[in-house]
């Protein structure tokens, strides 16, 4: 890509030395992130390295050359080894971040859809967690974006139902940041520790959920891809995610996660964020195997929720089942947070069937080959 970048006719000669530095930076950056953390997965699992038959890696590797002259085989490697499943089709982590999510979602307006305290903005209704308090740069805000000041936020907070939960409006990833105040007065001693948060109500989850981890709630990430080809929504791979030992279900906070079978069915076992495969849950003892209710209707909701979503043409939702049996949209997410090691550690290509459009697209609309960085 690096050459193709230089020798692009459609940009002038200064762009093409520009958008390759950019390119460059990113690439480097997203290298060097991977290597530290496949280094680590290496650690505890130092069978992971073994190489697979020279002409399966070949394969792979021929796939994916036309992003980097040396791809790095760590991905691959640590997928066919948690999976037993090989397939050329695994998407490096590097090329995922430094040239595939770089051009499906290149559009930075995107970054909107990352904010919490939006989400019943732009899809009104009762499918995202109720929320009471807003905090948008250091301005108080209630339920409908009024500003309001700290003495009604007082006044607001005694009249919740508690628990409730309180988290930053932007990166809370992996449960960071992540309360649930169980009185008014926890609820304001933490309120004032972020210029941008968001106070919710706290979400029942089913007892089917329950089951997992009772401790917490356990969701589903479900990811969408808006077609290249037809502009059409298909839902790409969807995980269960439990919390483990009292975590939350983030799987960076200590959370396992196991692939959703295209049957509803759970794949036989869970993950954790080194590639240890569990076949029962270590706190509840439950295999991995059971169907997950009314997975059609989650499928239904997260395409008509996505439809909303423009600029993006990758988008993942976390979900959750609610105790009156209704699946409600717990956050939304468009940027860095995709986790396509859910679908790949568990046997599937994060693109599945849309690979190769996907691969042929970047390849020949790459982000460093269309704009002036």
């Amino acid at each position: 890509m690096v050459k193709k970048i230089l020798l692009n006719k459609n940009l002038p000669f200064k762009s093409r030395i520009r958008n390759f530095l950019s390119y460059y930076q990113v690439l480097r950056g997203a290298r060097i992130g991977w290597k530290d953390r496949f280094k680590k997965i290496f650690v505890i699992h130092p069978e992971f390295r073994t190489p697979d038959q020279e002409m399966l890696e070949d394969n792979h590797r021929k796939y994916w050359e036309a992003f980097s002259g040396k791809v790095s085989m760590n991905t691959y490697r640590v997928c066919k080894s948690i999976s037993g499943c090989s397939t050329p089709e695994y998407i490096p982590e590097e090329i995922y971040v430094a040239d595939i999510e770089a051009t499906l979602n290149r559009d930075i307006s995107i970054d909107y859809y990352n904010n919490k305290s939006f989400y019943n903005l732009w899809f009104p209704g009762s499918v995202f967690p109720k929320d009471f308090i807003h905090n948008v740069d250091g301005e108080f805000l209630d339920s409908n974006l009024n500003a309001i000041t700290y003495n009604q936020v007082a006044a607001i907070a005694q009249t919740l139902d508690y628990p409730v939960v309180i988290k930053p409006t932007k990166d809370s990833g992996g449960g960071k940041n992540v309360f649930f105040p169980a009185n008014p007065d926890e609820l304001l001693s933490l309120i004032g520790t972020n210029k941008n948060l968001v106070v919710q109500e706290k979400i029942r989850q089913h007892d089917f959920f329950n089951k997992y981890n009772p401790q917490g709630l356990n969701s589903i990430r479900v990811s969408l891809y808006r077609s290249v080809r037809d502009n059409k929504i298909h839902v790409l791979n969807s995980t269960l995610r439990m919390g483990m030992g009292g975590s939350l279900d983030n799987e960076t906070a200590g959370g396992i996660y196991s692939l959703i079978n295209e049957d509803g069915r759970l794949n036989g076992y869970a993950i954790n964020k080194d590639g240890t495969r569990f076949e029962r849950h270590p706190d509840t003892l439950l295999g991995f195997d059971e169907k997950i209710p009314d997975m059609e209707g989650l499928k239904e909701l997260a395409i008509k929720v996505t439809s909303r979503i423009f600029y993006a043409r990758i988008v993942s939702l976390d979900a959750c089942y609610d105790a009156g049996g209704n699946w409600r949209i717990i956050e939304a997410n468009v940027l860095g947070q995709h986790t396509i090691r859910f679908a790949q550690y568990s046997g599937q290509p994060f693109f599945n069937r849309f690979t190769a459009e996907v691969v042929e697209y970047c390849r020949e609309n790459h982000w460093a080959l269309l704009k002036t960085a």
